[in-house]
């Protein structure tokens, strides 16, 4: 019970960082599309930032360690550190797009910006097979389920952001040749 109550506010915390990001981008002028895109990604970097630092703190430390060790993970002492870099790195990644994204545009940023997701959605797919592995418990699991429902929702939101990256990059990208040639960008989409 008591992990429960900690993995809720966990995610209470993540969802005060939405509501704040949500006052802070509405007054961006973006359009609605580039505010949701924003908006995830803040969100997304939020919770792989804290899920990552968690596992500093007992018991994530003991039950991530547990979960590595009962899933015969290669190597596990790397695995865990690999696991929880991984997840630290990318949040702050996504992070960093949420606060500075247009400066952080351009093919580097958008190669960062896609190499941060698939380097979730590999994490993510490492958890699917903790999760299912037979000698894993749901104690030692989040939220103490044994279905992976909230890793498959995060791999969800993550090829979402991927998405709203893309067709905002895109938009952005047509609206600029539209400009520079004098054209409305109406015509170009038709």
């Amino acid at each position: 019970m008591e992990q429960l109550i900690k993995e809720l506010i966990l995610i209470g915390i993540v969802l005060t960082i939405t509501l704040v990001a949500y006052l802070f981008i509405r007054r961006s002028g973006g359009t609605a599309s580039e505010n949701a895109g924003r908006i995830l990604t803040g969100v997304m970097g939020a919770f792989m930032l804290l899920g990552g630092t968690a596992k500093f703190f007992e018991p994530f430390t003991t039950m991530f360690a547990n979960q590595i060790a009962l899933s015969q993970l290669p190597l596990p002492t790397i695995s865990a550190f690999a696991g929880q870099a991984g997840e630290i790195i990318s949040g702050l990644v996504l992070i960093a797009f949420f606060a500075f994204g247009r400066k952080l545009g351009g093919a580097v940023g958008n190669k960062i910006f896609y190499l941060a997701n698939l380097l979730i959605v590999g994490i993510m797919v490492i958890a699917v097979y903790v999760h299912l592995h037979p000698a894993v418990p749901a104690e030692i699991l989040p939220f103490q389920s044994k279905p992976p429902v909230l890793t498959l929702i995060v791999m969800f939101l993550t090829g979402l952001n991927i998405y709203l990256h893309r067709k905002n990059h895109l938009t952005e990208s047509m609206a600029t040749l539209a400009a520079d040639h004098g054209i409305a960008l109406k015509t170009l989409t038709q």
